[in-house]
């Protein structure tokens, strides 16, 4: 009935705002591969942590019946050990993709880059009449600011991908 907006459109009026069509379609691409990636992780990671809050659980209760009908139902036994061994994946998957840290790292670049286009097109802050002077200067000022931010997010990245070779290092 009532859909949820695309967060990318939510903020479009924004970017619709930026004159500068390279510009805008350098900020326009950044923030929605950004909020894309963040959403893509958090779904990830939504599911495999409710799945490694559930398993246990249903282990637990697996082994109450195994108690309970294993006259009736022998091979139950079975299901304690495979409900752990998923568990178990479930928790190193998690710990080895990061997707915590990625879902992280993504919306704070997304975060970042929506207050900075806005500040840019409310002209406020280090983009207003007096600290940047003329339109140049605030554009100059924002080209540095967005590709700060899109430096940094790289950078991040390759860290989080640097952490997991080291481990794929250490384990294999």
């Amino acid at each position: 009935m009532f859909r949820r907006k695309a967060e990318f459109s939510q903020y479009k009026f924004l970017i619709d705002g930026l004159t500068d069509q390279v510009l805008k379609k350098r900020v326009e691409t950044s923030l929605r591969f950004y909020i894309t990636r963040a959403n893509k992780y958090r779904r990830r990671d939504s599911f495999l942590g409710m799945a490694s809050i559930v398993m246990p659980a249903f282990a637990t209760f697996a082994a109450a019946a195994a108690s309970f009908y294993e006259e009736q139902y022998p091979s139950l036994d079975l299901a304690v050990p495979v409900i752990t061994l998923i568990a178990t994946v479930t928790a190193g998957v998690m710990a080895h993709f990061k997707f915590s840290e990625k879902k992280h790292n993504y919306r704070n670049l997304a975060e970042s880059m929506k207050s900075e286009v806005a500040l840019y097109e409310c002209r406020a802050q280090k983009y207003s009449a007096e600290k940047a002077g003329n339109d140049e200067q605030a554009r100059d000022i924002f080209l540095q600011a967005i590709e700060k931010i899109i430096e940094d997010g790289y950078r991040k990245s390759k860290e989080l991908e640097a952490a997991d070779n080291q481990l794929n290092e250490i384990h294999g």
